[in-house]
């Protein structure tokens, strides 16, 4: 929420709605606080406006939750870790008596499994708005391209094995977006994409955030769609196109194009105007994707944009129209 909580509070508490609904768990897709990831600010943007969320919450960290204030003592993500990654589930102080408890998770990267979907979330580690995420480099080293072709090759053994579930992977970091504060990330995407081909298996699903905005692209690889849809929209109050004097500068939809590997790429859906969350249902044979729009006066809720995959055609079918850009259309698709 930073300057403007209540964004913030009313999409928390559309999802709390949610659980009532059914749902089952949260996956956060990164940025838990800012600007800093420091201890002292779960509470006031976590716990707090979570406190109705009454369903367990995994989460990957974000660029901010890695990020550390200059001359503080603390390590990168030392307060995600004891938050999200502690040896078994407890009450933090962070929380200031909050009944949630801190998160067991296996580490900063990890694989949940799920009835019916298998979810693989690496840490695209600290980069900020114009440079691209990073799982692997001379820096940062290979342990995570290990973790993944690892864990790709078994989910490839599951399904051969008759174990089969729907995989998503999800980044902080976007391989694609049109963002006008934020730029794709390349590199991590063809370093996924080798993984999956030494594995023999393709996501069916890739989710990612740090762009504040909603974005839908349906990407070809192999004759395969797969949606990589961006869903950065659940409260940060500074919208690309809600910024006082900066009319939104949305690209065209559908624009179509290529990425840099040559596969068929295309933009579906765009919306940088619209606080919300995005709903998953998974079953045996599809994902059903909804993002569902949160008014931030009134409370209500919507539908900004609706998508199916059959997993078993490999296709991607749009169930509803998605608002139009309210400005002046670039029609340029940023990869």
């Amino acid at each position: 929420g930073i300057k403007r909580p209540e964004y913030q509070f009313v999409v928390a508490d559309a999802m709390a709605d949610d659980v009532a609904n059914g749902a089952s768990f949260w996956y956060h897709l990164g940025d838990v606080v800012y600007y800093f990831g420091q201890e002292q600010y779960y509470f006031e943007q976590f716990y707090d406006p979570y406190r109705d969320y009454n369903a367990p919450i995994f989460a990957i960290p974000g660029n901010h939750d890695g990020a550390v204030f200059k001359g503080e003592s603390g390590k990168s993500l030392d307060a995600f870790v004891a938050n999200f990654c502690a040896g078994q589930p407890a009450h933090s102080t962070d929380s200031q008596g909050a009944a949630r408890t801190t998160m067991d998770q296996p580490g900063v990267y990890f694989t949940l499994n799920a009835p019916f979907v298998k979810f693989i979330g690496l840490y695209s580690n600290a980069s900020e708005g114009g440079t691209e995420g990073v799982i692997a480099n001379s820096t940062v080293g290979n342990a995570q391209l290990t973790f993944l072709n690892r864990q790709l090759a078994a989910a490839k053994a599951e399904r051969a094995n008759g174990q089969w579930r729907a995989l998503v992977i999800a980044t902080h970091h976007p391989p694609f977006t049109g963002s006008p504060q934020h730029v794709p990330s390349p590199t991590m995407l063809q370093q996924i994409d080798q993984a999956c081909t030494a594995a023999g298996i393709q996501p069916d699903l890739h989710l990612s955030g740090h762009a504040h905005l909603y974005e839908r692209y349906t990407r070809t690889v192999g004759g395969k769609r797969i949606p990589y849809v961006v869903a950065g929209m659940g409260g940060y109050y500074n919208l690309p196109g809600l910024k006082p004097g900066k009319p939104s500068t949305a690209p065209k939809t559908p624009a179509s194009g290529k990425d840099a590997s040559g596969n068929p790429l295309t933009l579906e859906v765009y919306n940088d105007t619209t606080f919300g969350f995005l709903r998953i249902t998974v079953s045996p044979a599809a994902i059903t994707g909804v993002f569902v729009t949160v008014d931030p006066t009134s409370g209500k809720t919507g539908v900004g944009d609706s998508f199916t995959v059959d997993l078993h055609a490999n296709t991607v079918s749009s169930a509803a129209a998605a608002p139009k850009a309210r400005a002046k259309p670039t029609g340029k698709l940023k990869k």
